[in-house]
C-alpha cells in the first residue's frame, strides 16, 4: 500500500525523485490560501502529499490513521480546517468535527508513526472581552502564548481545543498561531471574492479613492510568503505554542494610515464609525524570535510588498 501511494503523491505534486534526505511532508488543506502556497514552495523540495478534502475526510478516524499510517510522513502540517468564522457561528456542530475532532484524530495517528505535526492555529483564540475592571492600556497589550484564553467565536474557541487536542494526542507537535495574512490573489481567489489588507492598499493606490479602516480592531498582518518560507524552521521547534507573525501593536486604521504615509496617500485612508467596543488580537512573536524565526514589522512587510 504505501508504494501505491507513494505514486499517488507523485501524480498529484509532480514532484521528482530526487527529494531533499528524502523527508516526506503531508499537507491538509492544499486548496487554502496559506496550504497552497505551501504546496507550490515545497512540492519540489520534498515529496509532499497533498491529499483533497474528498481522498481525505479527516473527520473521521479510520481514515486520518490510514492516511497517515500509510503515507508514513516525517512531518504532516496541518492547514485544513474551516476558517470561516460565519461560518463556524452558523454550523458549530461542522466547525467541531472538522476544526477540532479532525485535528484530534490526526494528532493520533501522528504519535502512532512518530510524525512531527504541525498545526495551524489562529489569533482568533486571544479574541475575548475586556474585563470590567481592566483598563484600555491593559486589554491592548500583545498576547503571549503562556496567558490564559478565553475566546468569544465559535471558531476561537474551536481552534483552542484543536490546540489542546493536538498536544494530548501527540505532544511532539508545533502550535502555530497565526496572524491574518495576506499576498496576491489568484484568479480563482479572487472569482470567490476572496481579499486581504494587501489587496484593499493596492486599490486605494491605483484607483485614489479613499477607503475606511477600524480604529476598534488591533491585529496583527502578515505576508502568506513569509509564513511559508519560515514554515520549514517551524517544524523544527521544540514542540509547543508559538505567536508565529508580523509584530504589531495598532489598529488597522492606524496601521494603514502609517503604510500610506510611505506613498502620500495618508489622506486616502478614513476612520470607519461603527462599533466602539474594541477587539485585540495583536500578538508578541517574542518567543518565537527567541527561537531564530524573524517575521517583518507589519509596516515593513506591506511596504515592501506594495513597493514589488
Amino acid at each position: 500500500m504505501l508504494q501505491r501511494c507513494s505514486r499517488h503523491v507523485a501524480r498529484i505534486s509532480g514532484v521528482n525523485t530526487a527529494k531533499e534526505a528524502g523527508m516526506r511532508i503531508m499537507l491538509t488543506g492544499a486548496g487554502g490560501f496559506l496550504g497552497s502556497r505551501l504546496f507550490s514552495y515545497y512540492k519540489d523540495k520534498y515529496e509532499v502529499w497533498a491529499p483533497s478534502h474528498k481522498e481525505l475526510d479527516f473527520t473521521r478516524e479510520e481514515n486520518a490513521r490510514k492516511a497517515v499510517g500509510d503515507f508514513q510522513p516525517d512531518v504532516l502540517l496541518h492547514c485544513g480546517a474551516i476558517s470561516d468564522v460565519g461560518a463556524c457561528e452558523r454550523d458549530p456542530e461542522l466547525s467541531m468535527r472538522v476544526n477540532v475532532e479532525g485535528t484530534r484524530y490526526l494528532a493520533r495517528a501522528c504519535l502512532m508513526t512518530g510524525t512531527r505535526m504541525v498545526m495551524c492555529s489562529s489569533d482568533q483564540v486571544y479574541f475575548r472581552k475586556m474585563g470590567e475592571k481592566e483598563s484600555t492600556e491593559e486589554y491592548l497589550r500583545p498576547h503571549r502564548e503562556d496567558e490564559p484564553c478565553s475566546p468569544i467565536p465559535v471558531y476561537g474557541r474551536h481552534k483552542l481545543l484543536a490546540e489542546e487536542a493536538c498536544l494530548a494526542e501527540q505532544p511532539d507537535s508545533v502550535i502555530l498561531r497565526l496572524t491574518w495574512m495576506y499576498g496576491e490573489l489568484t484568479e480563482e481567489e479572487r472569482r470567490k471574492g476572496r481579499r486581504n489588507l494587501a489587496d484593499m492598499l493596492g486599490e486605494i493606490l491605483r484607483e485614489g479613492k479613499k477607503q475606511g479602516f477600524s480604529k476598534t480592531d488591533y491585529r496583527g498582518v502578515t505576508d502568506v510568503w513569509e509564513v511559508v518560507r519560515n514554515m520549514e524552521a517551524a517544524w523544527k521547534l521544540p514542540a509547543g505554542i508559538y505567536n508565529f507573525g508580523s509584530p504589531a501593536c495598532g489598529s488597522i486604521y492606524e496601521i494603514v494610515r502609517n503604510t500610506m504615509e510611505e506613498f502620500g496617500a495618508e489622506g486616502l485612508v478614513e476612520a470607519l464609525e461603527g462599533s466602539n467596543s474594541l477587539r485585540n488580537l495583536c500578538m508578541t512573536p517574542e518567543k518565537t524570535s527567541h527561537a531564530g524565526i524573524h517575521f517583518l514589522s507589519v509596516r515593513e512587510g506591506l511596504e515592501h510588498y506594495l513597493k514589488e
